[in-house]
């Protein structure tokens, strides 16, 4: 089978499988939900590659289908050693809106104008974030019109992330993702592989965080279809474990 032969193969598997994964997490109740986001919280909050990060990517999460992310992100926002800010490091103007004591958090911004680019952007405080209005599926999202006042985590001054934490539809215990199809996640995480030149410091540690129903396990009949350019994360939290 050709190359593109075979990638066309995988992608259509990675489409069924998608359709079948939606269908399955339709039918989680909510507080199953909630529940087993405080758990799988809990496990990253305790987890010394949070504790010890500074610049923490958070994605927004959807209220069902997918581990919640708002008591991580506020969490962040509260506690945890930043780094002061440097004269220098940012501009003045850009350093003033920001008022949180803890990490710096970043969250995804897609441009409409540019569809394969995300970025990540810095929250302003805890205010900031529950002041984030909800789009259609529910998410918070960042208005386009205060982007340009935020901080990039891939500016030079910005000095890049420690942490990302990552979203998905399916895993598996070998840490394999299936996405939402778009590659966002993928793409930015190849992207930070060369943190040494830029940055002078190892690119950020991947967490994915999975619910019970986004498990697909190994005897489950619908696995996991992997090409080169997916990226397996450093750790998959679950509410019941760390999996490396």
């Amino acid at each position: 089978m050709s190359s593109s032969a075979s990638t066309a193969t995988t992608q259509a598997a990675k489409a069924l499988l998608r359709k079948s994964l939606k269908r399955r997490l339709k039918l989680v109740p909510r507080v199953q939900v909630a529940q087993e986001s405080a758990a799988i919280a809990a496990r990253v909050l305790a987890a010394s590659w949070y504790l010890k990060a500074d610049a923490v990517s958070c994605y927004l999460s959807t209220p069902v289908g997918e581990a919640r992310t708002d008591s991580i992100i506020l969490d962040a926002l509260s506690k945890g050693q930043s780094r002061p800010s440097e004269p220098g490091i940012l501009h003045r103007e850009k350093l003033r809106i920001y008022s949180n004591t803890g990490k710096r958090v970043f969250i995804p911004f897609c441009p409409l104008e540019q569809p394969a680019v995300m970025r990540m952007l810095r929250l302003k405080s805890a205010q900031h974030f529950e002041s984030l209005q909800l789009n259609r599926w529910g998410i918070r999202e960042l208005d386009p019109q205060e982007v340009e006042a935020l901080e990039d985590a891939e500016s030079e001054q910005s000095g890049g992330l420690d942490l990302i934490l990552v979203p998905g539809l399916a895993f598996d215990r070998k840490k394999g993702r299936l996405g939402h199809g778009r590659g966002y996640y993928d793409r930015y995480i190849t992207e930070t592989g060369n943190y040494s030149a830029r940055f002078n410091k190892h690119p950020p540690f991947t967490a994915a965080l999975a619910l019970q129903a986004q498990m697909i396990e190994q005897d489950d009949p619908d696995q996991i279809p992997v090409t080169e350019w997916d990226r397996r994360p450093d750790a998959l939290v679950t509410p019941d474990e760390i999996i490396f």
